[in-house]
């Protein structure tokens, strides 16, 4: 049923052990508690009832059988009639050892013991040792009858034997129900194992299918606890891989598209000045193409590189404190020249004077980005804004007054290579939304309530 060195045997050999551990200790301090209390407890029972009975029946003759059967017999049945019962075996003896009553087979009346035995358990009550009489070793307890014993005595005893046979009735009594906890703790335990280990094979296969590339599968683990969240992780991990296994076909697929395009480009112009296709002013023209494409490709390759790096590598990032006002100046004024080409008015409204903890040049490039993507789109204007929206949170906006996003910008901005009707690579608002989140800032993307689009980025600062 269970497989070897699994994690289920593990847990049922586990908690059987600590069943059983728990059980022979426990029964082994009760045994030890039991074989030197039991003795103990007989003879201060025996003790009391010695001295009860003593009390019930008083002073006896020493001879007289008929006064001293009929004075027994009453006092006997006043026992019986207060609920007292005499357990084992009792003695009634005279002061000189002399047997008047008894209820041991081997010990009749009218036999004698050893006065002095008598006057021992008498006067102390209790006998510490044991006692033999015929062929019976006896725990016993006495009490005189009377004023200064002269009635006798009454003599209470328990055989050794009896004490013996309870000691090894608890012992099989223990070894039956130690079995019987350890049958049902192995039921338990196999219960327990299996509802452990069921889910784990799910999560087992869940994984193998996830390291073969095969999404979509669902682990149906509702345990409610640590497994149950670790199969909703796994479920949730085996989304996002899905969702980053789509994205990467994706971005080879765009990025093969891309890199080729300029490639094409190149090797047609360089093949038709090979071949003499392109000369004199043409052929000039086709060396200008040439070097043209051959600066978008490099371009490209670039913001690949440096995606790639921002993605995978934890330690490309610096953080240090920064003026937030100079980064966001640099990146407005390594635009302006851009923006005169396109005859767009690039103007910074306001930044509040506050610092953060960021890498500065990568919080330049997400604003460069975000401002040249504005002017390639703006008809005349763009408009760079920051203002403290929190204690610990800064607001910075990129307006510009183009046409603004379509419903396809706004669902696809963020992917890598889209471009719009005037787009560029298409990685541009890729690489500033991967460095705004490693900040732990968010970036939104709108259409203005006056027109035109608007770009928004959300950044702790310090207080």
């Amino acid at each position: 049923m269970f497989r070897r060195k699994s994690i289920a045997l593990r847990i049922a050999l586990g908690y059987l052990s600590v069943i059983l551990l728990t059980g022979l200790l426990m029964g082994s301090s009760f045994w030890l508690l039991l074989s030197r209390h039991l003795e103990q407890a007989a003879r201060d029972s025996l003790m009391r009832d010695a001295r009860n009975l003593a009390e019930l029946i008083g002073e006896l003759p020493e001879e007289g059988a008929g006064r001293r059967g009929m004075a027994m017999h009453r006092y006997m049945m006043t026992f019986h009639m207060l609920g007292r019962i005499v357990q084992g075996e009792y003695l009634l003896v005279s002061r000189r050892g002399v047997v008047l009553e008894s209820s041991i087979p081997g010990v009749p009346p009218g036999s004698v013991i050893n006065p002095g035995v008598v006057d021992k358990l008498a006067a102390a009550g209790i006998y510490e040792g044991q006692v033999t009489l015929g062929d019976q070793r006896y725990v016993a307890a006495a009490r005189y009858l009377g004023s200064g014993g002269r009635g006798g005595a009454v003599v209470l005893l328990t055989r050794v034997e009896g004490l013996a046979q309870i000691r090894r009735e608890l012992l099989v009594l223990f070894l039956a129900s130690l079995g019987i906890a350890s049958m049902a703790a192995l039921g338990l335990t196999m219960l327990l194992a299996r509802r452990i280990s069921r889910p784990l094979a799910l999560l087992r296969e869940k994984a193998r299918r996830v390291s073969e590339r095969n999404f979509g599968w669902r682990v149906d683990v509702d345990t409610g606890d640590e497994i149950g969240e670790l199969g909703r992780a796994i479920n949730a991990m085996d989304e996002r891989l899905a969702e980053y296994d789509r994205l990467q076909k994706q971005f080879f697929q765009n990025a093969s598209h891309e890199l080729k395009s300029p490639l094409m480009s190149i090797q047609g112009y360089a093949e038709g000045i090979r071949d003499g296709v392109f000369q004199g002013k043409e052929a000039e023209q086709a060396l200008d193409v040439i070097v043209r494409e051959t600066g978008r490709l490099k371009g490209l390759v670039e913001e690949l590189v440096y995606l790639g790096k921002l993605e995978s590598q934890a330690d490309v990032y610096h953080f240090e404190e920064i003026d937030l006002y100079e980064v966001i100046e640099q990146a407005v004024e390594s635009q302006r020249v851009v923006a005169l080409e396109k005859n767009v008015v690039l103007e910074l409204a306001g930044c509040p004077e506050v610092n953060m903890m960021a890498d500065g040049e990568k919080m330049v490039r997400v604003f460069v980005n975000l401002i040249n993507n504005a002017v390639r789109h703006a008809s005349s204007w763009v408009e760079v804004a920051a203002n403290l929206v929190a204690d610990d949170k800064v607001k910075v906006t990129v307006w510009d007054d183009g046409a603004g996003f379509t419903e396809e910008d706004l669902s696809r901005l963020w992917d890598r290579f889209y471009k719009g009707p005037r787009g560029g690579s298409g990685l541009g608002l890729s690489i500033a939304r991967a460095i705004v989140e490693e900040h732990g800032g968010v970036i939104r993307a709108r259409n203005a309530a006056a027109g035109g689009a608007e770009l928004e980025v959300l950044l702790p600062v310090l207080r």
